[in-house]
């Protein structure tokens, strides 16, 4: 009997089928409309492609299998797709429209079942209010009730949590910044935060009490122990005993556990008037997710402390090889291919040993095609279960996986990925299933494809995402003074000014904008706006994005504070002048690993808050919390009847903007209608679902929800007052004062503030940071800022002053000593001209530098020796050192001019400091000729160089070689492209004795512009 094909799998063929075909037609329809090789050849490309790009648009929306949004959405992807790849593979500089993500809003909990509920227990929650007042003791329910009416708990098990603290009588009521707040382990074997207890991770949450809540269980507590004789209860069998004893009541309770908790939200809202997002309610009630921040993590924030004051920083920095291989390109046919194996033909069953040898065909040949891991991953993975699964169980779980697979890890480098990486890119995988149960089986799947990676293709293991084993969640947070130290240590560390400020900008792009490590160290300078206003992260031959809704616009001009910006600009100033084409790269030009940047910055991070769990990662997880945060606080939603708690300020202490620059971000990122402002900011994350944001990365809504509890009005009565503990003389308080009478419960239970760490700390308090004595300034600053005084550019030098942070009174010295190196006689020729300038140079400040970049290196390396040189008591010898370079060379000659043997001797005992003696050139002259006591004096210094490095010069032909009797030399520096012009010395014909440079006179000229008035002249 043959097996037909199910309706299930005869639609997913025909998706499969149709998807290949949409992708053709969007494919001809944007070649058709957008001719890319007319757009590249135009001198206004932006515009060109608009027009043509808008076009198209048009087209697509008209065309009849593009009339579906689905359809249009899918078509507009794919031609973004083709456009990407053409612009990067003929390297155009061009912006182009972004993917559009399709995400889903939650399915709402607002159906006419939860209204009726929510009035029954409205009608509920006000007797047991009133019922209260006549209570002579509390009982274990009415911490329940409150709970969930005053503090909004609406998760059983976190009630459950809660109440067997309050059992075992181990509560404790803490405060931060003045909220009362408890820690608690909950009992839930899924997930687990960053913190340890008995060796186990566990899953630890602060949960934010109104100070009504806190209040009954302080009182509760006082109450005498005889009475506490309840040894342990289940939340559900608390709330089943209250259903009895109100079923034959006014008030019944005929729903269950779940359906009350949620119902309660009618309460909250509707009675008690807490407004909140509708998506907030989902994280409250455990429909949406999001984790509390480990306590040590808190005690950081609290009390801007560091957990340990011992740091080190062993930096290896590490950049790419120039010879760089390219991803290759995805073969979108391969899930086609994979489909086709499974379709019957003539009814007849797929053979395992037919599909088997088909599925390894695919394979080898995807390997000889030196196909993407991802590709290679889910084949070679599906192939692996042959040998224990039926061909309809392989179906299965290629349906359920192999396309979302395709999709979301097209353009990964997993080589190149951290686990904090993986874990992203799965996240966003397991979204994409509409249900608990589907995401789990993803996360089954993916746990299973990434197992084999690791024993096929030795990619990094990670910890098991299903919750058939342990998931978590690496939940941390820098605040702005916890960020600034260590931006502070990054300042200090000692590596070169460009590498210094390029960890920095990285440290920043983390925190401000929520660039991944990836997407930072591949940014070019192309994808940077010219304006600075923006910055794109799109693929390119540096890596790729983790997922399409990566590929977005970074808002710099509203993201970046002032001095954030002024130190991009930085950046991007210095890079635009040196080697290579990222914006984040080493000092000689070469970008970043971002594992090795990963590193450097993890480092730096956990050296400063001495929080081991803390790593580069969590920039990000602070710039979304942040900025949800900012939402939050700058909402004029909430209303605080003008009775701000010092929690508010404390909340706005942690952002890096004043309330006028945050109302600037949201009001130009964010909209009005509040279910929107949710895809914002996943939108700004770069994530299709917002669940996959809050769950990971916004780790501060229970303080939040702590701030607003404490400015509830509870309405309580005067009747309440003996049940609270509340004196005769603040009674009416009660009623005609509520948020006073929440200040006066705050002070009752004498919570105290989170506790510091017992480990011995440091403040982190980078206002107390001594500044350098001195700033540190590089040869391009002064190249720079001179150059645009003297002519015209992007930017004047009044502009470059404040963006390369320059003192007024340093610019002044640096110009004055610039204009005497060109005027002073000192520096003129006897025929008076500069001899540091050529003829036709009227009116520059610098001399040209060096052709080759590696020459213009050496400089570079250099200024560091110079530095760590100068440190010396005694700086004479330097200071003549420059001097006399400056004093005796000449515009158009590499060497310098000795006639003495011991200002030649004083001299290299610098120069041997500052460059390799091998890279030392000498000509002598009038050797022969010279008597012996000459001889004498010169020979110690000729015998410091091997034969190669001296050239002895044949007098003969010389005119008047009769009266030379005296030894000179002229001492240069050989270029550092010698090697290389050794080994091409067929195409040149250059003697390699010529092969010298100007570098040592252009360093010493920069040299004297920076320090000149410090250098004494005692000739003169």
């Amino acid at each position: 009997m043959t097996q037909r094909a199910s309706g299930i799998e005869k639609r997913e063929n025909n998706r499969n089928i149709n998807l290949e075909k949409s992708s053709k037609r969007a494919q001809r329809l944007v070649k058709k409309y957008v001719d890319l090789d007319v757009v590249a050849q135009s001198e206004e490309q932006q515009e060109v492609f608009n027009v043509m790009w808008q076009k198209f648009d048009h087209e697509l929306k008209k065309h009849k299998n593009f009339r579906n949004y689905r359809s249009y959405v899918y078509g507009y992807n794919e031609a973004i797709r083709y456009c990407q790849d053409y612009i990067e593979d003929h390297d155009v500089n061009l912006g182009f429209p972004k993917y559009i993500v399709v995400s889903e809003r939650p399915k709402s909990f607002r159906t006419e079942s939860w209204f009726i509920d929510g009035q029954k227990i409205l009608r509920f929650y006000i007797s047991w209010m009133d019922d209260i007042t006549n209570k002579k003791q509390l009982v274990l329910e009415d911490l329940m009730l409150s709970l969930i009416f005053h503090s909004a708990v609406l998760k059983a098990p976190v009630l459950q949590a809660i109440l067997n603290n309050v059992i075992d009588d181990s509560l404790n009521i803490e405060s931060i910044f003045g909220l009362p707040l408890i820690s608690i382990i909950i009992d839930d074997t899924t997930y687990h935060t960053n913190t340890i207890v008995a060796s186990q991770a566990v899953h630890q949450a602060q949960v934010f009490l109104s100070p009504l809540t806190a209040r009954l269980i302080d009182l509760y507590h006082q109450q005498p122990k005889s009475d506490l004789k309840t040894n342990s209860v289940k939340v559900k069998d608390l709330y089943t005993s209250l259903r009895m004893r109100q079923s034959n009541s006014q008030t019944p309770l005929d729903m269950g556990l779940s359906k009350f908790l949620r119902g309660a939200i009618y309460v909250l809202e509707d009675y008690l008037g807490i407004d909140i997002p509708e998506h907030t309610w989902y994280l409250i009630t455990g429909d949406e997710n999001t984790y509390s921040l480990p306590r040590d993590n808190w005690q950081s924030i609290a009390h801007d402390i560091s957990h340990h004051a011992d740091t080190h920083y062993d930096l290896k920095l590490h950049a790419l090889n120039d010879g760089m291989v390219k991803l290759k390109k995805p073969n979108h046919t391969t899930a086609v291919e994979i489909a086709k194996l499974f379709k019957r033909k003539k009814g007849q069953k797929v053979s395992k040993i037919t599909f088997t040898a088909d599925l390894e065909q695919i394979y080898q040949g995807l390997l000889s095609d030196s196909a993407p891991l991802n590709e290679l991953a889910i084949i070679g993975w599906l192939l692996s279960k042959t040998d224990s699964c039926q061909v309809s169980s392989i179906q299965t779980y290629s349906n359920m996986i192999t396309y979302r697979w395709l999709v979301v890890t097209e353009h990964v480098d997993f080589y190149d990925c951290s686990a904090d990486d993986f874990e992203d890119i799965y996240n966003e995988l397991i979204e994409l299933g509409k249900t608990e149960k589907a995401k789990n089986t993803i996360a089954a799947h993916i746990d299973d494809i990434h197992r084999y990676m690791v024993n096929s293709f030795n990619i990094e293991p990670i910890a098991p995402l299903s919750s058939a084993t342990r998931a978590h969640h690496k939940t941390g947070y820098l605040s702005e003074t916890m960020f600034q130290a260590v931006l502070i240590n990054a300042q200090n560390l000692k590596v070169a000014k460009d590498e210094s400020e390029a960890i920095q900008l990285s440290l920043i792009l983390g925190q401000r904008c929520g660039l991944r490590i990836g997407e930072i160290v591949k940014v070019r300078l192309r994808d940077v706006a010219q304006s600075s206003a923006y910055l794109e992260v799109r693929d390119n031959k540096y890596g790729n994005n983790k997922t399409s809704s990566a590929l977005r616009r970074v808002l710099l001009n509203q993201l970046l504070t002032d001095s954030d910006m002024l130190l991009l600009k930085r950046v991007v100033l210095r890079r635009h002048q040196s080697a290579g084409d990222t914006l984040i790269a080493s000092q000689t030009g070469r970008p970043y690993l971002s594992g090795d940047m990963s590193r450097i910055l993890t480092d730096l991070i956990k050296g400063t808050t001495g929080l081991a769990y803390l790593t580069t990662h969590h920039l990000r997880h602070s710039f979304l919390t942040n900025f949800q945060l900012m939402s939050f606080l700058y909402d004029n939603s909430y209303r605080f009847d003008n009775y701000e708690h010092c929690s508010l300020q404390a909340l706005k202490d942690l952002l890096p903007y004043d309330e006028d620059k945050a109302r600037e971000i949201l009001n130009y990122i964010e909209t009005s209608i509040q279910y929107k402002k949710i895809y914002a900011l996943s939108g700004i994350a770069g994530h299709a679902s917002p669940s996959t944001t809050f769950a990971s990365y916004v780790h501060l809504t229970d303080i939040e929800l702590g701030l607003l509890l404490y400015h509830i009005d509870f309405m309580l009565q005067p009747e309440h007052s003996d049940v609270l503990g509340v004196p005769r003389r603040r009674k009416n308080e009660l009623k005609s004062n509520p948020i006073a009478i929440n200040d006066y419960f705050i002070k009752k239970i004498k919570s105290k503030p989170l506790a510091k760490p017992k480990i011995k700390n440091e403040l982190i308090n980078p206002m107390s940071v001594k500044p350098k004595k001195r700033k540190k300034y590089a040869f391009d600053e002064v190249r720079q800022v001179l150059d645009a005084y003297t002519q015209k550019g992007d930017y004047t030098h009044t502009e470059l002053i404040d963006i390369f942070e320059i003192e007024k009174h340093v610019f002044d010295s640096w110009l004055s000593n610039a204009q005497y190196l060109r005027n002073h006689a000192d520096f003129q020729t006897i025929h008076n001209k500069p001899r540091l300038f050529a003829p036709d140079s009227s009116h520059h400040l610098l001399p040209t530098l060096d052709r080759f970049a590696e020459d213009r290196d050496l400089m570079k390396k250099m200024t560091s020796k110079f530095r760590g040189l100068y440190k010396v008591d005694d700086k004479d010898i330097i200071h003549q050192f420059v001097l006399y370079t400056l004093k005796n060379s000449q515009y158009y000659k590499n060497h310098i001019n000795f006639n003495d043997s011991d200002i030649l001797n004083d001299y290299l005992k610098t120069l041997v400091n500052l460059v390799y003696k091998k890279d030392i050139r000498l000509k002598v002259y009038n050797y022969k000729q010279a008597s012996s006591d000459n001889l004498k004096q010169w020979r110690p210094i000729i015998k410091r160089f091997v034969s190669s490095q001296i050239d002895f010069v044949d007098n003969s032909s010389t005119k008047g070689t009769e009266y030379q009797k005296k030894i000179r030399m002229e001492l240069s520096l050989v270029s550092q492209t010698e090697d290389d012009r050794i080994e091409e010395r067929s195409e040149s014909s250059l003697l390699i004795s010529a092969w010298t440079v100007r570098t040592l006179q252009i360093f010493c000229h920069y040299v004297f512009i920076m320090i000149g008035d410090r250098i004494v002249d005692k000739e003169s």
